[in-house]
This record gives structure tokens, sequence and C-alpha cells, in this order.
């Protein structure tokens, strides 16, 4: 049997509308009209108050609540189910509760999925730069994208269309099927 070709799946803004819900929040409760299109930088601070910001984010309920994006859990599903590829999921946690919501939604919306790869981590760029050159990520931050060495896939945001200076992706896409054509492409003969 060949080595399957590991993935690396990050949650906010891959699988789940992190931004959809922080925006509307935010916008609710501070009579703003901020939208996902204004947010042209990585930083949440250049377009909402960051206490602000991060008092929605660390209150309990907000990761549970998430939207999934579309394409995500059926092609996830996918992934899984096919022998070529072992799947994890990682995930930056910013509180205690995000720790135990991202653990209860992919429970609640990814049953299949082998919850022992779930990765939560607080230093999630200094894991991925561990890694080595083995397998693919699937991310929208330019710190986690610079710090990988393997293929990085990159969710096209109006955020991270600039990455770093000197940090460059191998594929940006603008859903889950294009994600799911690059894995197909490059798994062959695994």
């Amino acid at each position: 049997m060949s080595k399957k070709l590991t993935l690396y799946i990050d949650m906010d803004e891959i699988i789940c509308k992190f931004l959809d819900k922080l925006c509307s929040e935010y916008n609710n409760k501070y009579n703003k009209n901020i939208k996902i299109s204004d947010i042209k930088t990585w930083s949440l601070n250049t377009y909402m108050d960051g206490d602000k910001a991060f008092e929605i984010i660390n209150s309990p309920g907000f990761f549970g609540s998430l939207e999934s994006i579309e394409g995500a859990i059926e092609t996830i599903e996918k992934l899984v189910n096919d022998d070529k590829y072992e799947v994890f999921i990682i995930s930056s946690p910013s509180n205690e509760y995000s720790v135990y919501e991202k653990y209860k939604w992919i429970k609640e919306y990814l049953p299949y999925f082998d919850i022992k790869n779930l990765i939560l981590v607080g230093n999630k760029g200094d894991l991925l730069s561990r890694i080595g050159n083995d397998g693919i990520l699937f991310d929208d931050c330019p710190e986690y994208i610079e710090k990988f060495n393997g293929v990085s896939v990159v969710m096209d945001r109006a955020y991270n269309r600039y990455l770093i200076v000197g940090v460059d992706c191998d594929y940006r896409v603008d859903g889950w099927d294009e994600f799911y054509g690059i894995v197909e492409r490059l798994g062959k003969g695994k």
C-alpha cells in the first residue's frame, strides 16, 4: 500500500464562516456596516475596535454556532472516505470556550471525521513549521502559509490576496470544488 497524502485543513474561514458571524454580531452590537469585502488586511484592528471584536469572539457560543462554508462538509466527507488521504483539521483556539466548541462542532457537523485527527494548538505556526514538506495545507492565514513547507492552498480572501512580501502560496482557490480538484490531481498514484 502506498503512503497516504496528508491534508491539513483549517477551520475558521475554510470550514466555518467565522467572519460572517463576527461582522454580523459586531455590526448589530455597535451599529456599524462592516462587510467581509471591506477587510483587506489580516489585522481586524484596521476595521473594528480590537477589544470589542475579541469580546465577541471570546464569548461562549460564538464558535459553536458558526455556519459551514459551502461545500466544506461534503468535500471533507469525500476526502475522509478516500483511502488515498489522511485528513487532519488544525485550528488555533482563542480561549477555553473555543476549544470545546470547535470539538463539539466537528462532532456534530462532521460525524464521519475521526476526532483523533483534530489538532487544536495554540501555536499553529510553530507546529506547521515542524511538519516538513509532507502534505497539503488548506488555510487562509499568510503566517501559516509562510511557515508550512509542503504544498499550500489558500482560500482566496481580500485580506490574504497580497500575502506578506516574499510569501507565496502554491495554489489559490475560490472554494471547495477547486481545492478538491487540486487534491485529486496531487493525490494520483497514492
